[in-house]
């Protein structure tokens, strides 16, 4: 089908929209990403104790589909690696399949290794992760090394934007165009600024910019 159109009210089951429709619908609108306020996200990720991360309150839209943590969350992580350090990641994770369809927080495990790397987030046709921190822990150690937050990194998880743009400068060179056009239409200059032109003469037009 070459045209497509939504969304109408449905008679006898004639227009039926499953989830992916109205995920791609609001895709068009906003990118991936946790929401904010004057650029400062939530959803922040924070050392509790020994081998705990807590995940505060907030919001995030993941690939057309809205996430929401009301309450802070303790997470617990595996015991240390006896030889080699690794890498956990705090991520959001967009599952589509049948049998989930939701968005979860939860622990990323990493593998140990002499120089650990973060686990890779999976982005497929059913799932879609976010990364909110990276967390090491230490060969033996029974408490967290550093956390690493992720949330402002574009590439595994950033700030919502709007998708929709003014194209300005298109504008601007449409109203040099009028305005050329005008003033050699009515043969007369036309003046914009805060003050009174002092150089206006007879037959100019000034308008004052507000």
């Amino acid at each position: 089908m070459a045209e497509k159109s939504s969304f109408f009210n449905s008679v006898d089951g004639d227009r039926q929209y499953d989830m992916e429709v109205f995920a791609t619908y609001f895709k068009q609108f906003l990118t991936s990403g946790l929401y904010h306020q004057n650029h400062q996200p939530s959803l922040g990720i924070t050392h509790v104790s020994g081998l705990q991360t807590k995940l505060e309150t907030g919001s995030a839209y993941l690939e057309g589909f809205m996430y929401e943590n009301t309450e802070e969350m303790v997470f617990i992580h595996d015991a240390a690696d006896a030889t080699n350090p690794r890498i956990d990641r705090i991520v959001l994770k967009l599952d589509r399949d049948i049998n989930a369809r939701e968005i979860k927080a939860g622990i990323k495990k990493g593998v140990p290794a002499t120089t650990p790397l973060p686990p890779i987030l999976q982005r497929d046709d059913i799932v879609y992760e976010m990364s909110l921190a990276q967390i090491k822990i230490n060969a033996g150690e029974t408490t967290i090394h550093s956390i690493t937050d992720e949330r402002f990194n574009e590439e595994v998880c950033g700030l919502v934007s709007s998708l929709i743009t003014v194209p300005t400068d298109e504008l601007q060179r449409q109203w040099n165009e009028w305005f050329s056009g005008v003033q050699n239409e009515i043969g007369a200059r036309i003046l914009i600024g805060d003050n009174e032109p002092q150089n206006a003469i007879t037959g100019d037009i000034w308008i004052k910019s507000i």
